[in-house]
């Protein structure tokens, strides 16, 4: 009689004290181990996106991301963990403006943080904040808001971003951010494909733009489920190569 008593206090207090809801970054470090987890730390990867080949390479405190064309004759861009860029034809390095160095390698940081996610979300310029879940095609996704501090945000600092992430695995299938290079605008990607290699997860993605620029992130997903949103791109990488250390 006195065990039930005590099982019965234990689920009572239990069900008057339910789980205490995952925090921003236990939502982060859970999808960060879907995704491979420390694998992410010392890795040289290659892989193709559109028209050229791109390399991440990070061992210790090392990390450098290459692009090169796939045509030749090759030219490569470097772009280093110091903030550093580098441009070279051959055995030739190639001089840049201040601008055009800015350029390129925003473009070249651009790829592979993508390539990236959810490792990104541990930089250090990145403030995270856990908004409230929502339904998408049936589905509980955790919401994050990921913005970035000025110091260490590079250029692009003022960005802003959303990831739904699944509940249960904690996989990203949905994200959506705003830019104001080039223009400014918004965009919102749909997982396409999400493939193992290496025990590690990547993935492709579809990727759309609202109806009107000044659109509200978080009204994004009900847009998508109503097929309010225009298809502008696919983004897929191919031919992802790992090479030792």
């Amino acid at each position: 009689m006195r065990s039930f008593i005590t099982v019965f206090s234990v689920l009572f207090f239990w069900n008057c004290n339910p789980p205490k809801p995952f925090t921003a970054q236990e939502i982060v470090n859970k999808s960060y181990s879907f995704y491979g987890g420390s694998l992410w730390d010392n890795i040289h990867l290659q892989f193709q996106f559109r028209k050229h080949r791109y390399t991440l390479f990070r061992k210790a405190n090392q990390t450098v991301y290459t692009r090169s064309t796939i045509a030749t004759p090759t030219v490569v861009d470097s772009l280093f963990g110091s903030g550093s860029f580098r441009r070279s034809e051959g055995d030739q390095a190639v001089a840049l403006s201040d601008s055009l160095q800015s350029v390129y390698s925003e473009s070249v940081n651009s790829v592979l943080y993508f390539f990236q996610i959810p490792r990104v979300l541990n930089d250090a310029a990145v403030v995270k904040q856990r908004l409230a879940d929502i339904e998408l095609k049936g589905k509980k996704y955790h919401t994050l808001k990921i913005t970035f501090r000025q110091q260490a945000g590079g250029t692009d600092f003022e960005d802003e971003f959303r990831y739904w992430i699944d509940a249960e695995s904690f996989a990203v299938d949905y994200l959506a951010y705003n830019y104001i290079t080039d223009g400014g605008g918004i965009r919102f990607r749909s997982v396409s494909e999400r493939f193992e290699k290496f025990g590690m997860r990547f993935q492709n993605y579809t990727n759309y733009k609202p109806l009107l620029k000044d659109t509200p992130l978080d009204s994004l997903p009900r847009l998508f489920t109503r097929k309010q949103l225009i298809a502008v791109s696919q983004i897929n990488n191919l031919q992802i190569k790992k090479h030792p250390l």
